[in-house]
């Protein structure tokens, strides 16, 4: 029988995810943006992904944030602004990617060298349509990277979004070899303006403490990976 400090020793480690809900008061909204303030940098060989996902009225969603070291289009790795979208019709612009795993759909995928202490706005909108398809934009500090054409009937953003960091790279030998990351996402608005009427913040599965959703004046800090305290 293997002895019981073998056994621990074995076991892949892996942090809480951290997440915020948000719930609006109406849906149909035909944009949603938020600032995003990464507080520290985790390193180039770190894998976390800083995100707002949506949904549409009657359809699948998507997500936008930025990337620690993200699977660019052109085959490289590194910091990465990204817009991706569900069981959607196509899209246009400099790093398209037809992904499949977790579902399938479209993305945009660019290479952006965010600083730790720099506030990005990140925007998603629909910019174009007809009878049949919707054109959603994705924008960072008002500059489009990328279009995501989705079926005209879904509609536009249903009444939930969902703010997030994953850790997206394999298990780790320690907890305490986790870097540590620490972002402010700043409470979303839709339409140039419209707030959500609640929020809940909560921790995902995972067996590694220093996860933490902690209130901010105008957001919430996520931090994964704290280290211990002395």
């Amino acid at each position: 029988m293997r002895r019981l400090r073998d056994l621990f020793a074995a076991r892949p480690f892996r942090p809480r995810g951290t997440y915020t809900d948000w719930w609006w008061p109406a849906k149909g909204f035909s944009a949603v943006e938020h600032v995003l303030t990464p507080e520290v940098d985790p390193g180039p060989e770190s894998a976390y992904f800083w995100a707002h996902q949506f949904r549409t009225e009657a359809g699948e969603g998507g997500y936008i944030g930025l990337q620690t070291k993200g699977n660019r289009a052109d085959g490289s790795l590194g910091k990465m602004a990204i817009f991706s979208f569900w069981d959607t019709l196509g899209a246009e612009g400099p790093g398209v990617v037809r992904f499949g795993g977790e579902g399938v759909g479209w993305s945009v995928r660019i290479p952006f060298p965010w600083e730790a202490g720099q506030a990005y706005r990140l925007r998603i909108a629909v910019v174009d349509g007809d009878e049949t398809a919707l054109t959603w934009a994705g924008s960072v500090d008002g500059e489009e990277f990328g279009r995501i054409r989705a079926p005209a009937a879904w509609g536009r953003l249903g009444p939930w979004s969902i703010m997030w960091t994953e850790y997206y790279g394999g298990p780790v030998a320690r907890c305490a070899d986790l870097a540590y990351s620490k972002v402010i996402f700043g409470e979303p608005r839709a339409d140039g303006g419209t707030a959500p009427d609640r929020s809940d913040d909560h921790l995902g599965d995972g067996n590694c403490p220093g996860s933490a959703v902690t209130p901010v004046p105008g957001g919430v800090r996520h931090e994964m990976g704290m280290p211990a305290a002395p």
